[in-house]
């Protein structure tokens, strides 16, 4: 791991470098978003999934599952008390974070740019993985309860300006930009034909569209030298 920090009078943000992954995100120390050991065994936690977000990119491009940028080594760029901007450029992709706390809430803006010579294929998405210390049980977004969602891993329509709620926290009020559908999921395991869930967190991915015949079709390219913004604002209480 390779952490820098954000923090405020009452936000604290942690990144790593290594993926350019938001390690955890709190607020007067209330865990919004974090790290976990999943029940696969695996560390999950908040990072970008660029240029593809699931299999339409594995299975027409050849391209890992969540994009090249997770597991990528990214670059400190600038860190003060109210801004923090890390970048990475890989395969001709140079994409830039932005994190920053305003207004009394958390901003991350996310600008990928195609500094290659021939136009690319995106459908980013940022796969959150949000607290749940409570269950997940009685999740809501935007008044509908999103359990039965999470235990099948299917998607919903997203509005720009989004309500959730989670057992035991805080109201959440989810400001997105360029995202128009979410995932959501957790890990589980099957024993004797059962799903055991994790439970302390629950992945709610904003995604630029579904997959459906999206990435690879002409309004998912990025001219050359083009660029793309999308962003995600979370302010909470």
């Amino acid at each position: 791991m390779n952490i820098v920090k954000l923090n405020s009078s009452d936000w604290e943000l942690n990144v790593d470098l290594d993926g350019g992954r938001i390690e955890s995100l709190r607020k007067n120390e209330e865990l919004i978003l974090g790290s976990f050991e999943r029940i696969d065994g695996k560390i999950g936690n908040t990072h970008l999934c660029v240029p593809n977000f699931a299999n339409d990119g594995v299975e027409k491009y050849g391209l890992p599952f969540h994009g090249i940028f997770r597991n990528a080594k990214w670059n400190l760029v600038s860190q003060n008390d109210d801004l923090l901007e890390i970048d990475c450029e890989v395969d001709g992709f140079y994409v830039r974070q932005l994190f920053a706390f305003i207004n009394g809430s958390f901003d991350q803006k996310v600008i990928i740019e195609n500094i290659g010579e021939q136009e690319k294929p995106v459908n980013a998405a940022i796969h959150n993985y949000w607290s749940s210390d409570l269950g997940w049980d009685e999740v809501f977004l935007n008044g509908m309860n999103v359990s039965t969602l999470i235990k099948n891993s299917e998607f919903i329509n997203l509005k720009q300006l989004n309500d959730l709620n989670i057992p035991g926290k805080p109201r959440i009020k989810w400001q997105l930009f360029g995202f128009n559908s979410a995932k959501l999921w957790t890990a589980f395991l099957e024993e004797s034909g059962n799903k055991i869930f994790d439970k302390n967190y629950f992945c709610l991915e904003p995604i630029m569209q579904r997959d459906e015949g999206f990435f690879g079709s002409l309004e998912s390219m990025l001219s050359p030298k083009a660029k793309l913004e999308l962003r995600q604002t979370i302010l909470v209480g």
